[in-house]
């Protein structure tokens, strides 16, 4: 393990991005931003954002821009704290709303594209927001393919859908997981830039991908993807297949993932262990993969 964070003060990782050497590391339940040395493991406070009541709302994705700024999405359901899109100086310090949108309330992958353009899923509205350099928010795509399903593959057990999850951009294309259903959701990128039809490129296949969450590709073009509930890393290849990349006990709910040079780097969320009173691990895992 990279890193260690501690479970009894809430130090349960969730979004993760990776930028010269260090990781960045989102405590979902906190609000609060690590700053992690991929060398030697140490960690210091680096950001917050606003934190919601407990249980109605987390931190979850975060990306950085070409501004050198750092971009968090924030989950909530409380009136009192404003969920959205989050932005915090390159230095650190306390996040500043950049963008919000009334039907987004749940969002969760982050992706610029070369123009600025930040792309958002929601998790809760089966949709793919975009957000102009300025914060203004539209839609870029809905679809049932995106919409959650708490009662999908055995239950989830959260109490709430978790659809649109993870987004990565590949051959013209934008993918994006369904974390309930299991399955993994491409758009290709028109030449206007609007979104074409939705297609599964894989499952539902509870039994492989129940539980999908981030996902980033590697340097063949397949898909790895942090299975959450099911404690492993997966490749997708680009037949079709899936196969497994890292699982076993070192592996506790991992969640998102980031390349530092050839060494993966997933968070261990441990939420499913910490929420049900069981030893947790929550942390940073380095992995040696094929980029």
């Amino acid at each position: 393990m990279v890193a260690k964070f501690d479970p009894a003060a809430g130090q349960l990782p969730e979004g993760v991005t990776v930028k010269d050497g260090f990781a960045y590391a989102g405590y979902a339940p906190l609000g609060e931003i690590a700053k992690v040395d991929l060398r030697s493991g140490k960690s210091a406070p680096f950001a917050s954002v606003p934190k919601p009541p407990a249980g109605k709302g987390f931190l979850s994705g975060l990306t950085f821009g070409s501004d050198g700024m750092l971009y968090a999405a924030l989950v909530s359901f409380d009136p009192t704290v404003q969920p959205g899109i989050y932005r915090i100086p390159a230095a650190g310090g306390q996040g500043t709303l950049f963008a919000k949108d009334s039907n987004m309330v749940f969002p969760n992958g982050l992706l610029f594209n070369a123009a600025g353009t930040l792309f958002v899923t929601d998790s809760a509205a089966g949709a793919i927001y975009k957000i102009d350099p300025s914060g203004a928010v539209s839609t870029w795509v809905k679809s049932p393919l995106l919409l959650g399903d708490q009662n999908a593959c055995g239950g989830s057990g959260n109490g709430f859908d978790i659809g649109a999850n993870g987004l990565v951009a590949k051959d013209g294309a934008y993918y994006a997981t369904n974390t309930d259903k299991g399955s993994v959701v491409r758009f290709a990128i028109r030449a206007d830039g609007t979104a074409g039809p939705a297609e599964a490129t894989a499952g539902p296949d509870c039994a492989a991908l129940s539980g999908a969450d981030g996902l980033v590709t590697d340097g063949d073009g397949n898909l790895i993807i942090a299975v959450n509930r099911q404690n492993k890393i997966v490749r997708l290849t680009n037949n079709g297949t899936v196969d497994l990349v890292a699982g076993g006990t070192a592996v506790d709910f991992p969640a998102s993932l980031g390349w530092n040079g050839t060494t993966l780097v997933t968070t261990n969320f441990a939420f499913a262990n910490a929420m049900g009173g069981k030893p947790a691990h929550p942390g940073l895992l380095g992995i040696r993969a094929s980029r």
